[in-house]
């Protein structure tokens, strides 16, 4: 029997969170063909929706945790372009190997944020996006001004942003897209 933990995923996923993630997705404006690095990709909720819309792609789902790699795995046999990384985000390298990286929910949690995005940022192609969405509660998320300083501080440029309700029970969320500047 599946735990309970288990059973309110099924149940967000299902009836709550299916149509948030689907819009999520659509705003990307993927073109078909990207490599994507979702980071944090917990059990393929957004993954899904990311996979569909790269048939010509690749995304690396990339998460610290075995459960929610194996829960990924399984919710996504289907699909033929997702490969599933099980490691800390912080030990991940490959550089100039993607051309977005998925921030969802992530970024709050981690304590070396500034080495986090500088990673993220490596692994992006010259001209690449880091989407990040992320909750801006007091009680948990970080406000977006913070984010933004980040995002600056490993020379990433802001291609937009914006602060608004998202996702039920959760409070405030903010989206934003920022460019790697080719060299």
């Amino acid at each position: 029997m599946p735990s309970l933990a288990e059973r309110l995923d099924n149940y967000l996923v299902k009836y709550i969170a299916y149509f948030n993630y689907k819009s999520y997705a659509n705003r990307l404006n993927l073109q078909g063909n990207e490599q994507i690095l979702e980071v944090g990709s917990g059990g393929g909720n957004l993954s899904r929706f990311l996979a569909k819309k790269i048939p010509n792609g690749r995304l690396v789902c990339l998460d610290n945790s075995e459960y929610w790699i194996d829960k990924s795995r399984k919710r996504l046999e289907g699909f033929r372009n997702i490969d599933f990384i099980l490691r800390d985000m912080l030990n991940f390298s490959e550089e100039n190997s993607f051309d977005i990286v998925v921030v969802h929910y992530v970024l709050h949690d981690l304590e070396e944020k500034e080495k986090f995005i500088n990673i993220l940022s490596k692994s992006l192609r010259g001209g690449g996006r880091i989407h990040i969405r992320e909750p801006t509660r007091k009680n948990h998320g970080m406000p977006s001004a913070d984010i933004e300083e980040l995002m600056f501080s490993v020379g990433l440029e802001n291609l937009s942003s914006r602060e608004g309700y998202s996702f039920p029970l959760r409070g405030k969320v903010y989206e934003g897209v920022f460019s790697k500047v080719p060299k």
